[in-house]
């Protein structure tokens, strides 16, 4: 008779064996916390879940509305803060007299934030801090703060690096059927263009041979400005009153154009509309001087 108790194990060591190996199969079988975090992204990221918000950046601040220049602020002004990941931005902060002054967000978005400038900020490098409390870098230059009565009443509507070009950029210069009526100012693509003086906004549109444009007409006076080829169409609106220095837009090459300028034209009386153009050079000359 075959004997059994050869294969039987000793009652010990039969469990110790099998209890390993249960869990071996169980380690085996769940992935590890750092596989099971990454399925958990990839998943995540197939299905358009959510990540960490970046942090935000800035690379600038310039002034759009109430300015005495770019870089040169009046309390109540609007101005913008440039960079990336700002599209969570709660709060821009200035530099104040006694403290930091926090002031909540008009407009956002991912490379942009606007914000009016607070009565008590002074000198300094705003910085942002976002919803989840990223605080930025400080802005890369100087914001100045000066009283209102600083905003100039006229400035050069250029605001780079520009020369006036050849003779067929000049007013009076023959075109096929016609001759040309403003003077044009030659800047590279992107400088950004600002109202001469406080005015408003007769036309913005586009023409075929204009590009984008923006007519403006100036307050107090008879005349009108016409800010030709623009990059992009203006952001402002017709009956709007801008301030000397608003920002118009960006030099381009729009519409009938040949090399990135700005076609600028002088009119006495309402453009196109019975008025007269004249000759801008010794009026856009006066403005350098300036």
């Amino acid at each position: 008779m075959l004997r059994t108790e050869f294969f039987r194990f000793p009652e010990r060591t039969a469990i110790v064996p099998v209890a390993a190996l249960v869990v071996f199969l169980a380690v085996v079988a769940l992935p590890t916390a750092s596989t099971a975090a990454g399925t958990a992204g990839a998943s995540a990221a197939k299905s358009g879940g959510l990540g960490v918000p970046g942090k935000p950046e800035i690379t600038d601040v310039v002034c759009v509305e109430q300015c005495v220049s770019a870089r040169k602020a009046t309390p109540g002004a609007t101005v913008e803060v440039v960079g990336r990941y700002l599209n969570r931005a709660r709060h821009v902060v200035f530099a104040g007299k006694s403290r930091d002054v926090r002031v909540r967000y008009r407009q956002r978005k991912f490379n942009r934030v606007r914000v009016v400038v607070p009565g008590t900020a002074v000198d300094g490098r705003p910085f942002v801090v976002s919803s989840s409390g990223f605080r930025s870098n400080r802005a890369p230059r100087e914001l100045e703060i000066l009283p209102v009565r600083m905003i100039p009443r006229e400035v050069f509507p250029v605001r780079g690096s520009f020369n006036y070009g050849s003779s067929g950029a000049k007013f009076g210069a023959g075109r096929t059927g016609y001759s040309h009526q403003g003077q044009d100012i030659m800047a590279s693509c992107g400088t950004r263009i600002v109202s001469v003086r406080k005015a408003k906004v007769v036309y913005r549109k586009y023409h075929s041979a204009a590009g984008n444009y923006v007519v403006l007409r100036n307050l107090g006076t008879n005349t009108q400005f016409a800010y030709m080829h623009l990059l992009k169409p203006s952001k402002l609106r017709p009956g709007q009153v801008v301030d000397a220095g608003r920002l118009i837009g960006y030099v381009g090459q729009t519409g009938r154009a040949y090399g990135c300028h700005l076609h600028f034209e002088y009119w006495i009386g309402s453009w196109q509309r019975g008025g007269r153009p004249i000759n801008p050079l010794p009026y856009l000359r006066s403005l350098q001087k300036g």
